[in-house]
């Protein structure tokens, strides 16, 4: 709790007029400060009381992406026995200065949809929010911290690519159709990698062999991309935020061409998949991924597609997988 620019008048009056008071002993000036004395007391007494049994609810009803202006509701729950006055909902990421709720009666909960901009990815829990009240008359302020249920991801942001992307289409689904023929005809039966799909598992070939065989299809069915990111001891973190919100940008934009993308980093793997579902799998693991100091991938890396390498600087010691890229990017260059 702390005065605001009319309370320290208030207080400033209250003191002179004591003085005044104390040196001429007038009975009418004595009223007066205990008239100020006693709006003093009842604003404090006033605002803890307003301040008491508060619960704030987040939702997020879409997902919200880095430095976009997106939309969550806001649900103020008043729990106590009479009504609450003169509510800001503040945060550091809320547009413009706060979300105001004028009145909320007993034990009722009001909505307020909240324009927010997010500066960075992550995850954000209960602290990021709190709620400020200058009732009844404004010669106090408190704020107070929210328990906020729930939880807001934020996903990195995605820039437009496809200007710079396109190129790496036909260049790596030609290089793909080398590899593996034209046409849309099975190939050939392989082993099965972590990633596959079990609907391309060839029973009889397996049960056969003892080991799990699946059908490959040549690349004019199955188009594939492998995004390897590299978070290992990330040397700059504003060189490896370019990074993640390029790795965003890059499965944003092949998922919509139709492509099975897949994500490589130290510590997390999301297998082949397409469709928005999968995307939201990657961005998932993007917006909380962090640098580590070990390489350890679920899995060895092997080619299968276009593959994408991202480095976070050309000294980094993951630069052995450059040979197996089709393109290699560089953080700091990005």
């Amino acid at each position: 709790m702390k005065l605001t620019k009319e309370g320290r008048r208030l207080v400033i009056a209250a003191v002179l007029i004591s003085i005044t008071a104390f040196n001429t002993g007038n009975n009418l000036i004595y009223l007066v400060l205990s008239l100020l004395l006693s709006i003093i007391f009842i604003s404090i007494i006033l605002l803890k009381n307003n301040m008491k049994s508060l619960s704030l609810n987040v939702i997020q009803n879409k997902p919200i992406f880095a430095n976009t202006p997106s939309e969550i509701l806001l649900k103020l729950k008043n729990m106590k026995g009479f009504y609450t006055y003169s509510i800001k909902v503040m945060s550091s990421f809320v547009i413009k200065e706060g979300l105001y709720f004028s009145k909320i009666p007993p034990y009722k909960e009001l909505s307020r949809n909240a324009m927010v901009i997010f500066n960075s990815r992550g995850l954000y829990k209960h602290g990021d929010f709190y709620l400020e009240s200058g009732y009844p008359f404004i010669f106090l302020k408190q704020s107070i911290l929210c328990n906020v249920k729930g939880e807001i991801i934020v996903y990195p942001e995605i820039k437009e690519q496809s200007h710079f992307l396109q190129s790496y289409i036909k260049e790596g689904q030609e290089s793909i159709n080398q590899r593996i023929g034209v046409g849309e005809d099975f190939s050939m039966v392989r082993e099965f990698r972590y990633g596959d799909d079990s609907r391309r598992i060839h029973w009889k070939a397996s049960a056969k062999t003892e080991k799990l065989l699946v059908m490959e299809y040549d690349a004019s069915e199955i188009r594939k991309l492998t995004i390897i990111l590299d978070n290992l001891n990330v040397p700059d973190k504003n060189d490896f935020e370019k990074a993640v919100s390029f790795a965003a940008s890059i499965a944003d934009y092949y998922i919509l061409q139709g492509y099975y993308v897949r994500l490589l980093t130290c510590g997390k793997v999301v297998p082949f998949g397409t469709g928005q579902e999968q995307l939201f799998k990657i961005l998932d693991v993007l917006a909380i991924i962090e640098s580590k100091n070990i390489w350890e991938c679920p899995i060895t890396f092997y080619s299968d597609g276009i593959t994408f390498l991202i480095l976070n600087s050309r000294e980094s010691s993951m630069k052995r997988l450059v040979s197996s890229a089709d393109r290699v990017f560089y953080a700091p260059e990005l």
